[in-house]
């Protein structure tokens, strides 16, 4: 069985995260090792919540899993709440070279950055989507990373996505983008694109750019091509939501994906 490290906070109420990336990517058929950033009462897309960084632990961890010689196949990170956790992401890279390396550069939606954004994780983060063989940014990120202002349009998205390519980093999935009616998913490479279009359902919900996230990082360490794992990806966020719409839902809760993972287990890849 392959062996993905998950670095993300995990968030006691809010279907996001590592909450969701356990059960998506174990679905999937991959083992998933935790390695949390941060514990959250709740998500942060509520009027308050606690929060306790985990940035030391961080460290014993990793270190206990070198001297216990752990491998892993893959390694994915989501939310890192400050800049001593991308240098430790940096780190972990180095020590598993042979790891596909996938990255969500989580640091703001929406046009706006999250509270916890600074300069210097902006500096940091960019040096780590030269380690990553993918990155997930969805279309505010993107633009931060490439200091642009907000564009949506193709040729724009184009230019910022592949102005990233550099080092290891070969595919940009940029996830996310409100075209009309639809929901726009587009994978990027130095010499193609292609565009995975969802109908429009809602005003948007938590938590579905950690399941795509974590759809992709499951289908990478497993080696299935990437244009399949945002098909799939798409097809699946849009059928959660779906379902989720037929019930009394709020969307700061996020999706009811739990009674669809059976979707995933069946997919042969």
């Amino acid at each position: 069985m392959k062996r993905i490290a998950a670095i993300n906070d995990i968030s006691g109420f809010g279907k996001c995260s590592l909450t969701a990336a356990i059960p998506i990517i174990s679905a999937l058929g991959v083992q998933v090792c935790p390695l949390p950033t941060a514990v959250l009462s709740n998500q942060t897309c509520f009027e308050s919540f606690y929060i306790k960084d985990l940035t030391d632990s961080m460290e014993e961890i990793a270190e206990k899993w070198d001297e216990l010689g752990f491998k892993f196949d893959g390694i994915y990170s989501g939310f890192l709440s400050n800049e001593r956790q991308t240098d430790f992401v940096m780190r972990l890279t180095d020590m598993y070279r042979d790891a596909v390396y996938i990255l969500d550069p989580v640091m703001g939606d929406e046009g706006k950055p999250y509270k916890n954004f600074t300069d210097g994780l902006l500096k940091n983060m960019l040096n780590l989507t030269e380690k990553a063989d993918v990155i997930t940014p969805n279309i505010t990120e993107l633009c931060m990373l490439t200091g642009n202002s907000m564009k949506t349009d193709i040729i724009s998205i184009s230019k910022m996505a592949k102005s990233l390519m550099r080092g290891r980093l070969k595919t940009v999935v940029v996830t996310g983008i409100r075209e009309y009616d639809n929901i726009q998913n587009i994978v990027f490479k130095s010499d193609s694109y292609k565009i995975f279009n969802s109908k429009k359902i809602g005003d948007g919900f938590s938590g579905t750019g950690d399941i795509m996230s974590s759809i992709i990082a499951g289908f990478a360490v497993k080696g299935l091509d990437i244009y399949r794992a945002v098909d799939i990806a798409s097809k699946f966020i849009s059928h959660c939501i779906s379902e989720t719409m037929k019930h009394d839902f709020n969307p700061q809760h996020g999706i009811d994906f739990e009674n669809m993972l059976g979707e995933l287990i069946k997919i042969d890849g």
